[in-house]
């Protein structure tokens, strides 16, 4: 390019963006934050942080003294300590074996699945799976990581196409008032 041209394309730029900044200030006039302010700082406030000068003294305690010397003590005198109680044996707890699979809790076959809820305590998944299942509905409850930990799914399927889990949605938006979303559960078995 022309280096004359270069030259008027900066200097028609720089009026532009002064025009910009400074047309506005000049039509609405002085604003309030550009006027000079009166900043007053107060006097600062009388305390003393000082402690007092003189604290009074506590009177000492003088230890009372028994009838007997402490070189005349004899057996009589000394309290025996209390009998120590034989100790108790705990009760032995016994592990209790994790309850067998059952169909609900097995593994997620590929397909397409309901997802009525989404829970981040497990007992409350659980509740919602066990109240589907006794409905009759082939209810699941897959556990899934988080940004804030673990997650608890509760889903109902699986279907072989989205349209079948889609009548399936609608069954159970009817018949347990339950709004799901239509979810695929893929080779890796997450949604």
């Amino acid at each position: 390019m022309d280096q004359q041209l270069k030259q008027r394309l900066t200097g028609a730029v720089v009026i532009v963006s002064l025009a910009v900044i400074f047309i506005p200030v000049i039509l609405e006039g002085p604003r309030d934050e550009w006027t000079p302010r009166d900043h007053t700082i107060p006097e600062p406030p009388g305390l003393d942080y000082r402690a007092p000068e003189e604290l009074p003294i506590p009177a000492p305690v003088t230890p009372t003294r028994t009838e007997q010397p402490d070189d005349e003590m004899t057996a009589d005198s000394v309290p025996a300590p209390p009998p120590v109680p034989p100790p108790v044996p705990e009760p032995v707890v016994q592990a209790q074996a994790p309850p067998p699979a059952t169909k609900r809790q097995q593994t997620l076959a590929n397909g397409w699945y309901v997802q009525v809820g989404s829970f981040s305590q497990s007992d409350n998944a659980s509740r919602l799976r066990d109240r589907l299942g006794d409905a009759g509905m082939d209810a699941h409850l897959h556990t899934v990581k988080t940004g804030q930990g673990t997650g608890y799914r509760v889903l109902v399927g699986p279907s072989h196409t989205r349209p079948e889990a889609e009548k399936l949605q609608q069954k159970l938006a009817d018949s347990e008032k339950l709004k799901g979303i239509v979810i695929e559960i893929g080779e890796s078995g997450d949604g």
